[in-house]
């Protein structure tokens, strides 16, 4: 009949754990995270670029005032500004409208619950967490 060492047994199982975590520790503790940035913020997406200098304004109510908040992005008309593409960094609103003027006059779109979403550039072990959503707006034709 074949005796076992309980004792001695316990000891190895627990000292496998020790090793094994002390493992996970060092391997968590030289994680290495890169420098991508946050990029927290609405995209507004414009129906095509507008032809000379425009604004798009993110125009929020704010609950109890009369007074909205706006948030703008002005092209004189450079060709350094003229894309379809507007970012407002930082910018997490669940409702606004979004007005563009251009010389061709003025377009509201008003968007309802805006949903953003998260993601990790430099992987989830590491900050930040970047929230972004991107809404689709048309200008004046």
């Amino acid at each position: 009949m074949k005796t076992v060492n309980v004792a001695r047994d316990s000891r190895a199982l627990f000292l496998s754990l020790v090793l094994l975590l002390c493992a996970a520790c060092d391997s968590a503790a030289s994680l290495v995270c890169t420098t991508a940035g946050d990029v927290t913020g609405l995209t507004v997406q414009l129906s095509a670029t507008p032809v000379g200098p425009y604004t798009v304004d993110v125009v929020i109510p704010q609950s109890g005032s009369s007074f909205p908040v706006f948030y703008t992005f002005r092209c004189n008309g450079e060709s350094l500004c003229r894309t379809n593409s507007v970012k407002f960094p930082g910018l997490i609103a669940n409702q606004f409208t979004v007005r563009v003027t251009t010389t061709l006059g003025t377009r509201e779109t008003t968007l309802g619950l805006v949903r953003y979403t998260d993601s990790y550039p430099n992987g989830k072990a590491c900050d930040p967490r970047s929230t972004t959503a991107t809404v689709q707006a048309a200008i004046p034709e």
